[in-house]
């Protein structure tokens, strides 16, 4: 009979979040402080995002006026702090998640550049000249939170997501996933060539957003929204802080 002392020791709270791909209500939880820092931030000025079609939801549903859209951001609130405690009692959440998925985060977006410069300047002979300083570190911080979570949630959660789910009974699951990862890229990197804040088209550009959108796309599929989410908004902070 095994001796109930050798029972295995409960797994830490790091060990639980390297052990596999984040699930969508732990990425959710752990998300929300970008998509709160963006919703106060707009209404200061700051800049929407250009595929932030849930403000535009929320804002026509307060009839454009401020205290309904604060209304409905304080039940949202509420909302995220019931589902925090639900899960704290399920015992299928640990608020210590959140320092290893920002650490691990900001390691993706330090070396997402360098590693996508590499290839582009290996294979094409190109480089991009992208980077545009913004002054206002308010501004940086705000205009980062939207698209990290705006921008993932579209591209990566929705589009990615859902054209891989619409193909896989045609062509497999593998298949379906790599051309959902192509299609989601081509189309995030498009998105930032048009309407009237897109940046002047030019290849370099355009290759290189869509290699980032491949490479948060990997992010997404092999650790979740939550770190795909961060990665893009810390990545975005870095590059617009730049003078």
């Amino acid at each position: 009979m095994a001796d109930p002392d050798d029972s295995p020791a409960p797994r830490s709270a790091l060990w639980r979040y390297l052990g596999g791909r984040l699930d969508g209500l732990t990425s959710a939880v752990l998300v929300f402080p970008l998509f709160l820092v963006y919703q106060i931030g707009i209404l200061s000025g700051r800049g929407q995002n250009g595929v932030d079609f849930l403000t535009r939801a929320l804002i026509e549903l307060g009839h454009k006026d401020v205290t309904n859209y604060l209304i409905a951001m304080s039940v949202l609130l509420v909302v995220y702090a019931a589902v925090l405690v639900l899960l704290r009692r399920r015992g299928s959440f640990s608020p210590q998640a959140f320092g290893p998925m920002l650490l691990e985060s900001s390691i993706y977006a330090l070396i997402m550049g360098s590693i996508i410069l590499f290839v582009m300047r290996s294979f094409l002979g190109v480089l991009p000249g992208l980077f545009i300083g913004v002054k206002n570190p308010i501004d940086v911080i705000v205009i980062s939170a939207g698209a990290g979570f705006h921008e993932e949630l579209i591209f990566r959660v929705m589009l990615m997501g859902g054209l891989a789910w619409l193909l896989t009974g045609l062509m497999g699951k593998r298949r379906a996933w790599l051309i959902a990862l192509a299609v989601s890229s081509v189309l995030f990197s498009v998105a930032h060539h048009i309407g009237p804040s897109g940046e002047a088209f030019t290849f370099a550009a355009f290759v290189y957003r869509a290699l980032a959108g491949v490479f948060f796309a990997l992010v997404y599929q092999m650790r979740g929204f939550a770190v795909a989410a961060w990665t893009h908004a810390l990545y975005d902070v870095y590059v617009l802080s730049l003078a």
